[in-house]
């Protein structure tokens, strides 16, 4: 349905928004999509950061209705611009106000787009810029990576943080990273450097960044459960997440142009250890909509991706886990297909012990949100602890290796009674 009235975000640079946006009923507009809410705030306390706040400018609908001002010209975003900014950086992107609302309003969508309509770059510039190179320029990357494993495995991070550099503006996020990462990295090609892959395998394993860099153990673990498969590795490619979210959406186009170049057109399944990454490449048609052809090749990698909940052993062991708790979050898509799969693996598995999330319980902030300007990550991490302690967890599952990591740090330091772990952890 073609709108009377479809006013453009950024004219100026239409290659950088989307096409189509998500709907119940096919996809729809930036525009129509926005004005489907209908400000019924059914949404607001499935959303952390307004429970957190209790401000309009915090809640979905706050963000949805500023969103469709600046739409319509009736609000000017240079007199409002840092309230504007405050608003966009504190959204965790988890989806659950998606989940929550009636008709499925993708509302971290529009954020997303406010975002690269106003430029903001939410990352502090040198781990953008470093991030940034695994797309553009992998063996830069490689190298840049190799270099923070040394120093981090080396001591050299903890000398820095002792003498206080990393209190200077551009190097405050060191902190967190060194807080959250393992003892010692072990990068994924390190544990597999003497195998010898499939010339025809029957899987293709897309590691996430931090299964391939940051815990190279949550990637052996996922190798591990592809063996009778005959797996082979896809290494040094991205899937344009990182951009997606946090740099240029033509820059994310290229990075699943390059996938899907290197995937080829064989009918091997391609395997990914995180939710976030699983959705993304399941939406790949939409990044393709001015594209006959590559939405196409987009449709038909969309068609082979599989998260690894489908691989996971139907009969593991209940032992040593106490009560379990699967954390639904993910990018975009709360208690999304992939958390389904799980759950059902999960129930047959521990049974009365798997506990379920409540509808007030706070979601973990996903894909590297405690990196973000302004963020509400300490506030939000110490609510979801809070409801673990409540609920007496001992394990949280995560379908994401980057939100286990996070907080594993906060349970470590608040709730030490519980652990985090990533569902390939499951019986090792």
């Amino acid at each position: 349905m073609n709108d009377f009235f479809s006013p453009t975000l950024d004219p100026h640079h239409p290659k950088e928004h989307i096409d189509a946006l998500p709907a119940q009923s096919g996809t729809r507009s930036l525009y129509d999509s926005v004005c489907f809410c209908n400000r019924c705030n059914m949404c607001a306390q499935s959303c952390p950061t307004f429970r957190l706040r209790q401000e309009e400018f915090s809640s979905p609908r706050g963000r949805n209705q500023i969103l469709r001002l600046v739409l319509e010209g009736k609000f000017k975003i240079s007199a409002y611009r840092r309230q504007i900014e405050q608003s966009m950086a504190s959204c965790l992107l988890c989806g659950a106000c998606s989940a929550a609302c009636p008709g499925k309003t993708p509302t971290a969508e529009h954020v997303l787009e406010m975002q690269r309509a106003l430029g903001i770059r939410p990352l502090p510039f040198l781990l953008h810029k470093i991030l940034s190179w695994r797309t553009a320029s992998p063996r830069l990357f490689d190298w840049a990576a190799t270099l923070c494993r040394l120093a981090h495995n080396g001591g050299a991070v903890k000398l820095l943080r002792f003498s206080g550099l990393t209190q200077l503006p551009f190097l405050r996020w060191v902190n967190h990273a060194d807080d959250i990462l393992p003892r010692k990295i072990i990068f994924l090609r390190q544990h597999l450097k003497k195998t010898v892959f499939p010339q025809n395998p029957g899987v293709l394993y897309l590691p996430s960044l931090e299964a391939a860099y940051l815990d190279g153990s949550l990637g052996l673990s996922s190798w591990h459960k592809l063996q009778e498969h005959q797996p082979a590795v896809l290494f040094g490619l991205s899937s344009g997440l990182f951009e997606y979210v946090y740099g240029s959406l033509r820059h994310a186009r290229h990075a699943a142009q390059k996938l899907m170049m290197q995937a080829g057109n064989g009918t091997a399944p391609i395997v990914t250890d995180s939710a976030d990454v699983y959705f993304f490449i399941k939406n790949y048609p939409r990044l393709f909509a001015h594209s006959k052809v590559w939405q196409r090749k987009a449709r038909r990698l969309a068609s082979r991706v599989r998260f690894i909940a489908d691989y996971l052993p139907k009969k593991a062991k209940a032992e040593g886990y106490g009560r379990v708790q699967i954390d639904p979050s993910a990018l975009f898509s709360f208690e999304n297909e992939a958390f389904e799969k799980t759950e059902k693996i999960f129930r047959v598995i521990f049974k009365k012990n798997l506990l379920h999330y409540g509808y007030r319980d706070t979601p973990t902030p996903p894909f590297g949100y405690s990196f973000r300007k302004g963020n509400l990550s300490k506030q939000v991490c110490f609510c979801r602890v809070k409801d673990i302690a409540r609920t007496q967890t001992d394990t949280v599952f995560f379908l994401s290796g980057l939100s286990a990591l996070e907080l594993n740090y906060w349970l470590k330091k608040y709730y030490p009674g519980a652990k985090a772990e990533h569902i390939v952890r499951l019986n090792g």
